[in-house]
């Protein structure tokens, strides 16, 4: 529950983030369900994500290291509107940064 919640706000927040919110489109809630299977798996959960590599989908998107800047800059903000200490958000930024593309 707490992950989407996060997943949540950091949408929102993507959503409305001038670099990306057409790379974003259509894709929303698909992405967000991916985010969220990703950020389980990230935090110690359950590995449950069975699909493409998120290289291949991001680079069939068309997502650039710009897009992709821009996307975990919003995710840092989420973590730390929701009030997570800015250890575990460093952690997730290291973390998820292999899966640039």
């Amino acid at each position: 529950e707490g992950i989407t919640a996060l997943v949540e706000m950091w949408f929102n927040i993507a959503k409305s983030d001038q670099r990306i919110k057409d790379v974003i489109g259509d894709h929303m809630q698909k992405m967000k369900e991916g985010a969220t299977i990703f950020l389980v798996e990230l935090l110690g959960g359950p590995k449950a994500y069975k699909g493409r590599s998120l290289g291949e989908i991001h680079n069939q998107m068309d997502i650039n290291d710009y897009h992709f800047d821009a996307f975990i800059a919003d995710l840092s903000r989420a973590l730390l509107g929701a009030g997570h200490p800015d250890n575990l958000i460093d952690e997730v930024m290291v973390t998820i940064e292999p899966v640039r593309g």
